[in-house]
């Protein structure tokens, strides 16, 4: 649930006012079970409030209800509101996670919408997702993310940390190449979650091997670059091609020689200079040429040290 108690309230008022309620979109696995792609924070207002958990407030339109539970209503407004239809429309089943995710960004139909991170957690349970939310939780990668309540609020962080993980296995090093890259990230990082989840649970060693991955990662990031992946000592942001570059390069680098993590580690003086930022800028960020220009640009001057 991610509408907050005034919008689930506004959504009750309209369908009490008796205006329609938006089509909800599902999809329908195998076993027969349906997925809702589009209308789940509508459905679960409406069990919600016909359970009696939600209380009315700051209704415009009906502000004698203010403060009503649905069995506050009277009897006839009970059965009216019970009476409504709920219409639905179900998607193909040959439909992928990744595919659904990204109608779902296309068709959803109001209020606030749940963002990349809130629907993987929903859709894609499994081991490697709970090593997502548990990374995004971790002190010293906090420390190195002060970004702003509003942005933790929206699980920026474990957008973060998925990032990080997507990019350092997918990429060829040998190559120089993210294989299969669409500039698409959304559907790029949700196949990784799929098959991340799968491998996990057919190797228990996977797990374990990631967890070190981001530690020595992290421990890195805090060692040699003395502002993490800010851009000034006092931000409250993190672009995400800065830290694509930062965190992937590192990886990348700590891959190619483990020893870099071995003190003395070097500070890293580069990251002002002007083609580092150009290689971060947001300018068609996700541009194949860009991704991997940026997470080289990295690696090279980390091995180069």
């Amino acid at each position: 649930m991610v509408w907050d108690d005034a919008v689930q309230s506004r959504f009750i008022e309209s369908v009490l006012i008796g205006l329609p309620i938006p089509f909800v979109f599902l999809w329908q696995d195998d076993e027969g079970c349906m997925e809702i792609v589009d209308g789940s924070q509508r459905m679960r207002t409406l069990r919600r409030f016909t359970d009696n958990e939600l209380t009315l407030t700051n209704l415009e339109l009906l502000p004698n209800v203010n403060g009503f539970r649905f069995q506050d209503l009277s009897e006839a407004r009970q059965r009216k509101f019970n009476a409504r239809t709920l219409r639905g429309i179900v998607l193909e089943n040959a439909t992928t996670t990744a595919t659904r995710t990204e109608m779902f960004a296309r068709i959803n139909t109001g209020g606030r919408s749940a963002n990349d991170a809130e629907v993987r957690r929903g859709s894609l349970p499994g081991a490697f997702t709970n090593l997502v939310i548990e990374c995004a939780r971790h002190p010293d990668f906090e420390e190195l993310t002060p970004i702003s309540q509003r942005l933790i609020n929206a699980r920026e962080r474990e957008e973060l940390v998925v990032r990080f993980f997507t990019f350092l296995e997918s990429y060829d090093m040998h190559e120089q190449d993210l294989p299969n890259w669409r500039d698409r990230p959304r559907e790029y990082i949700f196949e990784f979650v799929e098959a991340a989840n799968r491998r996990a649970a057919e190797a228990p060693e996977y797990i374990p091997y990631l967890r070190d991955e981001f530690n020595r990662m992290v421990t890195f990031v805090s060692a040699a670059f003395p502002h993490g992946f800010l851009k000034a000592p006092n931000g409250r942001q993190v672009p995400r091609a800065r830290y694509e570059a930062i965190a992937v390069g590192s990886g990348l680098a700590i891959r190619s020689r483990p020893a870099l993590t071995t003190p003395p580690i070097g500070v890293v003086t580069w990251m002002n200079d002007d083609d580092f930022r150009q290689m971060t800028t947001s300018d068609a960020a996700n541009v194949r040429s860009k991704v991997i220009g940026r997470i080289e640009y990295v690696r090279r001057r980390l091995l180069a040290q």
